[in-house]
């Protein structure tokens, strides 16, 4: 009886310990149940919209040129009799460069000198003849006209004697030789090209709508490759009056070259226009990295409530990393720069700088 008791009172105390923990287990179960889940907040980085004095800078590419670039022609047929010059040597204005054989010339010029003297005789003798009543005053005309004739075939022989020395219009050096001595040429055979290079141009292509950036006698900072490390200083000497077909105007850098020589035609240049104190706007801007999507069609995660809502902007130049914006902005709004992948509308987010 006794035995029977005390399983009779174990059981039951086990029934109730299974129960009291079938309780607690369902009571845990709804509290669960009935808990709302915590929001995971995406750590970003942000910036403020801000103005800023922007200078609308222009950066235009070209390359450098001789001041001045000739190429030299025969202009009397011949041989080359000499060359006074090598490729590479410098040559100063009026310098003779070549010799064109002139033999066939100098005959010339004998035979139109025989001619003269003999007009000069016979206009003597017409005149004396005329006085005695021998010949016409017509006759003494047609004389006189010969004599006219004989002056002018010697004036151009002797032109065309002149035209045997090929002579540097201009102070440069030859950078090229296109004949060599004893060569045969003809009229508008190229003999030379001579480069000025104590002084070089570049010439660059400037739309309509940075021409008000620009003006004559300008200073200007040129880049080449050749020297990466220096910057050298031109000016701009003129703008084109009137426009190419594709609304270009062409200005003309002018630079001085005397620092030994170093800069050479057909480097390529970079010109920088120091931006003049016209061109200083305020404007909004933001960082190029806050933008969501192209530049073409921009938005920006603008933060509200710590959560982002992702805004449509209208932008304008980027300049020096920093986006102007146009319009769908204010001043002083937070906008995220990093973080932006992990990002949807409504999304909570966390600062992680103090911007």
């Amino acid at each position: 009886m006794k035995t029977r008791t005390i399983i009779i009172i174990v059981s039951i105390a086990f029934i109730g310990i299974v129960g009291f923990i079938l309780f607690q287990n369902k009571k845990e179960m709804n509290e669960k149940a009935s808990a709302v889940p915590e929001e995971f907040a995406i750590p970003v980085q942000i910036a403020v919209v801000g103005a800023k004095k922007i200078s609308n800078g222009l950066t235009a590419t070209g390359e450098f040129k001789g001041w001045e670039e000739v190429t030299l022609v025969a202009e009397s047929q011949g041989s080359v009799e000499y060359l006074r010059f090598d490729e590479g040597d410098k040559i100063r204005k009026g310098q003779t460069i070549a010799k064109i054989d002139a033999v066939s010339l100098s005959s010339q010029l004998a035979s139109a000198n025989s001619a003269f003297s003999k007009a000069e005789k016979d206009v003597a003798r017409y005149e004396r003849l005329l006085k005695v009543g021998a010949v016409s005053q017509s006759a003494l005309e047609d004389i006189r006209i010969q004599k006219e004739n004989a002056a002018a075939n010697i004036a151009q022989i002797n032109q065309q004697l002149g035209f045997t020395e090929v002579k540097s219009p201009i102070d440069g050096v030859i950078n090229s030789l296109m004949v060599e001595e004893s060569s045969f040429v003809m009229p508008g055979n190229k003999i030379a090209e001579i480069i000025q290079i104590d002084r070089l141009k570049i010439i660059v292509n400037i739309a309509e709508d940075n021409l008000s950036k620009i003006k004559e006698g300008q200073e200007v900072s040129v880049r080449t490759d050749v020297y990466p490390l220096k910057v050298f200083t031109g000016k701009v000497r003129t703008i084109s009056v009137k426009a190419d077909a594709s609304r270009k105007f062409q200005v003309t850098i002018e630079m001085n070259n005397t620092d030994e020589n170093q800069l050479r035609a057909g480097l390529f240049a970079e010109v920088n226009f120091d931006p003049l104190s016209s061109n200083e706007q305020d404007a909004m801007v933001i960082p190029r990295e806050a933008i969501v999507g192209s530049l073409q069609s921009p938005s920006v995660y603008v933060i509200k409530d710590s959560t982002v809502t992702l805004q449509k902007i209208k932008a304008g130049a980027v300049i020096n990393g920093d986006v102007i914006v146009l319009d769908g902005l204010q001043n002083g709004q937070q906008i995220v720069t990093k973080g932006i992948i992990n990002l949807a509308e409504g999304t909570k987010i966390k600062i992680t700088n103090n911007k």
